[in-house]
C-alpha cells in the first residue's frame, strides 16, 4: 500500500528544500565574490614573459593576491609553450593558462602613408558571366563546369599561370577539353570544361578574373635587425568576392596624401593618396594575413631606417587610458593623442583586440577621426608600441579597432 505525505510533512519538506536552495545560492554567491575568485576572473587569457625570472615575478604578483599559481609540467602542443595552473586557496585546480615566453621585440614605428601593389598567386575568379557563342546562344562554360567566384586558378592543362593574360592565352589555344587546376577554400581541385567560340571568334569560358590590386595604407612598424615590416593591420580582400587575396609578390612604396574626405556619422572618410611607378620603393610584399601585409624593407632611406626601435608591449600589458597615434594624414608624420578604451584578452593572434578613441582636436578637425587609409597607423603607450589602427566605427568615426603589435609581429615573422 502506497503511503502519502500528510499536508504537514509536505509543508515541512517544501520549506526544507527552499532553505537548502537559499543556502546553496548564498554559498555560490559568496564563493564567486570571494577575493580569490574575483582575481581568477581578472586573470588574462594568456601570460607573456621575456624569461623564466619574469614569469616567476608575474606568478608571484598573483600568488600575493590569494591565488595559488604553479607551473604546469605539461606542454600545450598547439602553442609549443608551457602553461601555469590556477588553483583556489584550497588547492582545487581551476584552469590552465598558456604562457608565451621569449625576448620582447624592439620595433621601429611607422606612420608613413604607403602605396600597396599586390600581384596574386594564380588568377582569382571574381565573377561568372554569359556571352553569345558563334551560334548566337547565351553560354557560360565556367558556370556549367562549376567554377565559382573566389576560386583561384593556378594552372591550365598542367601549365602554371600567374596572370589573367596567361589564362586568356592558354584558353585561346586550348583543345575542346580544358583542365583547370583551382584552389577553393584552401582545397585543391581539378575542373574540366570546354571553352566556347564567341561571336568575335575567340575562345572564352565566361568568367571575370583579377590578378592584382592596388591601394593606400599606413606602415605600422619594422624590425631594424631583420628588416621585416608590417602594415595595414587588416587583410587585403578582393572587393568583389570578399576573399583574402593570395600574394605572389608585391611592392610597397611611399605615397603622397593629395586630399582628405572627412568622416562623419554613417559615412567613413578617406585619405586620398597617390603613387606611381616612379614612387620611392621601400619594400617587397610577401604575405597577406588577417593582421595585414608584411615583407622586407628594401630601401636605403636614412630617415626611415634610422628610426629608434621601441619595445613592443605584450598584450596583457596594454592598459586603458592615454596613448599616441602616428599618422601622415596632414602630409607629414605627426603624433596625435588618443585613448585606449578597450583592451581585449586574446590568447592567439586575432584582429580587433583594441578599441581606441581619437581625442586630438587637430586630427578631428583634419579628418573627423579615423578614416580609410589610416589603417596601420601605429599606437604607442608608455614608450611601448602597443598596436595599429585597423577599422573605423562607421557610426562614430572618432572610434575604431586596433590590432596588437605583438600578434602582428608573431604572425608575420612565422613565429606563431
Amino acid at each position: 500500500m502506497r503511503r502519502t505525505l500528510t499536508p504537514t510533512l509536505r509543508h515541512i519538506r517544501g520549506r526544507l528544500i527552499k532553505a537548502l536552495s537559499i543556502l546553496a545560492a548564498a554559498a555560490i554567491f559568496i564563493i564567486n565574490h570571494s577575493p580569490a575568485m574575483i582575481q581568477l576572473r581578472e586573470m588574462p587569457e594568456v601570460l607573456f614573459a621575456e624569461d623564466e625570472a619574469a614569469l616567476e615575478a608575474r606568478i608571484g604578483e598573483y600568488s600575493q593576491k590569494g591565488i595559488s599559481v604553479s607551473a604546469d609540467a605539461g606542454l600545450d602542443e598547439r602553442l609549443g609553450q608551457s602553461s601555469v595552473l590556477l588553483c583556489l586557496p584550497s588547492g582545487l585546480p581551476v584552469r590552465s593558462i598558456p604562457v608565451f615566453m621569449g625576448e620582447r621585440p624592439g620595433l621601429a614605428p611607422g606612420g608613413e602613408a604607403v602605396g600597396i601593389s599586390i600581384r596574386t598567386r594564380g588568377v582569382l575568379i571574381v565573377g561568372i558571366n554569359e556571352f553569345k557563342d558563334i551560334n548566337g546562344r547565351n553560354v557560360s562554360p565556367a558556370a556549367e563546369a562549376g567554377l565559382k567566384p573566389g576560386d583561384i586558378v593556378t594552372a591550365v592543362n598542367g601549365i602554371p599561370i600567374a596572370s589573367s593574360a596567361e589564362l586568356s592565352e592558354l584558353i585561346a589555344d586550348s583543345p575542346d577539353s580544358t583542365k583547370l587546376e583551382i584552389e577553393r577554400g584552401g582545397v585543391k581541385k581539378s575542373i574540366l570544361l570546354t571553352p566556347a567560340l564567341s561571336q568575335e571568334g575567340s575562345r572564352k569560358i565566361g568568367a571575370w578574373v583579377r590578378d592584382s590590386t592596388v591601394g593606400v595604407g599606413t606602415l605600422s612598424f619594422f624590425d631594424p635587425a631583420s628588416r621585416e615590416y608590417a602594415a595595414l593591420g587588416h587583410p587585403v580582400l578582393d572587393p568583389d568576392t570578399g576573399t583574402l587575396m593570395e600574394v605572389r609578390n608585391g611592392d610597397l612604396v611611399l605615397a603622397q596624401i593629395m586630399g582628405i574626405t572627412k568622416g562623419r556619422q554613417g559615412v567613413p572618410g578617406e585619405l586620398h593618396g597617390s603613387f606611381s611607378n616612379e614612387s620611392e620603393h621601400i619594400g617587397s610584399i610577401i604575405a597577406n594575413t588577417e593582421l595585414g601585409i608584411s615583407g622586407f624593407m628594401e630601401t636605403d632611406n636614412e630617415a626611415l631606417l634610422s628610426k629608434p626601435a621601441l619595445p613592443a608591449a605584450f598584450p596583457d600589458e596594454v592598459k586603458l587610458g592615454e596613448a599616441v597615434l602616428l599618422s601622415s594624414a596632414s602630409g607629414r608624420l605627426e603624433e596625435y593623442s588618443c585613448r585606449i578604451i578597450r583592451a581585449g584578452k586574446q590568447s592567439e593572434p586575432a584582429p580587433k583586440g583594441l578599441v581606441i578613441e581619437i581625442t586630438d582636436e587637430r586630427l578631428l578637425e583634419l579628418t573627423g577621426g579615423i578614416v580609410q587609409g589610416m589603417s596601420g597607423s601605429p599606437i604607442i603607450q608608455d614608450g611601448r608600441l602597443v598596436g595599429a589602427v585597423t577599422h573605423v566605427f562607421v557610426n562614430d568615426p572618432k572610434k575604431g579597432y586596433g590590432a596588437y603589435a605583438y600578434w602582428m609581429y608573431k604572425v608575420f615573422g612565422g613565429r606563431f
